[in-house]
């Protein structure tokens, strides 16, 4: 009962973005001034960017606008051809995955985790599931996402077809805790995802980003960081894997090579969540501590002549009421 109550406390979202408001503001300091700024702003954003808010999802395009009215909605990801997009409802104890095109004509239930027990009951609780925190594949109709479906942990399922039946990812059981956050790589053969570890007699922990092959099944660490590495997003190019690093009370952007090798950071004291690139991969953005509130902000991203990632100074990109940070982006032309 213990892990599923757990599992709750992962949906309570307008009180983990409290909570996570709380500690990205705790973590405001000073920037570095060494810290080498190789490239201007450039051109503005462009394409859409689903992003969850108030319970519901909603879209940038140069403005934005409202396209779920249901309350309950999080965690957005665009298809590969930016036709439809999966979003993740919550509802008592368990959460299902959707599906729909953006103008809400083909909503489409691809979970069905409701526990038919009588709510309130000890047979409801241990018979619900969550799936949450879907990513699609950007070559196919397949969507990788997170549940405790048949277990007591978090860890990575495939769905191959809309609403066929998911198969868990033996290789992401292996770290024995809960995992979040997948991101495929531009061809759909590996998947970067976030993985808990509890330390220090299960009253610590801590979070590193790990590679999946999803062919050979192969599982590689790629970055571990002693305060927490975290929301890994992978390249159009799939040369790079951008992610959220804390280091000590600052969450800053950092990319790495996806192959592994020496992380680069690319802000210093701010306080981010949830990166996204942009289609062509010459931006990268991301939700960044407002007043009281979360804004969208973005990075211009390139390869300096050393071969080595820079990234211009942020600028904001829009805002909007009541953004969930804990929900990821999704952008695409």
């Amino acid at each position: 009962m213990t892990a599923k109550i757990a599992r709750a406390n992962r949906i309570g979202y307008g009180a983990i973005a409290v909570i996570l408001l709380l500690v990205l503001v705790a973590g405001c300091g000073a920037p570095d001034p060494a810290l080498s700024r190789g490239v201007s702003a450039g051109a503005r954003p462009e394409g859409r960017i689903l992003f969850a808010a108030k319970g519901d999802i909603y879209m940038w395009d140069g403005s934005v606008h409202q396209v779920t009215k249901v309350g309950d909605a999080s965690s957005p990801a665009w298809s590969h051809d930016g036709n439809r997009f999966v979003f993740v409802r919550s509802g008592d104890a368990f959460s299902d995955l959707y599906s729909d095109m953006i103008d809400g004509n083909q909503l489409a239930q691809l979970t069905h985790n409701q526990p038919t027990n009588q709510e309130g009951t000890q047979a409801y609780v241990n018979n619900s599931v969550w799936a949450l925190d879907p990513a699609w594949s950007p070559v196919a109709d397949t969507i990788a996402f997170v549940s405790d479906l048949q277990t007591s942990q978090n860890y990575l399922w495939l769905m191959e077809g809309l609403g066929g039946p998911p198969h868990q990812i033996p290789a992401s059981t292996t770290n024995g805790d809960n995992v979040e956050n997948p991101s495929f790589s531009p061809d759909g053969t590996k998947i970067v995802f976030t993985q808990r570890t509890t330390v220090e007699n299960d009253t610590q922990r801590s979070t590193g980003l790990w590679v999946v092959d999803l062919n050979s099944g192969q599982l590689t660490s790629l970055v571990k960081a002693d305060s927490g590495a975290y929301d890994g997003a992978w390249s159009p190019n799939g040369n790079w894997i951008a992610y959220i690093q804390r280091d000590g009370t600052n969450n800053d952007l950092w990319v790495v090579p996806a192959s592994g090798g020496q992380p680069t950071q690319l802000t210093d004291g701010k306080q981010l969540a949830s990166p996204v690139w942009s289609p062509d991969g010459s931006q990268i953005a991301f939700f960044e501590v407002d007043g009281d509130g979360f804004k969208v902000s973005y990075v211009s991203f390139s390869i300096g002549q050393n071969g080595q990632p820079t990234a211009s100074d942020s600028q904001k990109l829009f805002t909007a009421a009541g953004i969930d940070a804990t929900s990821a982006m999704s952008w695409t032309k």
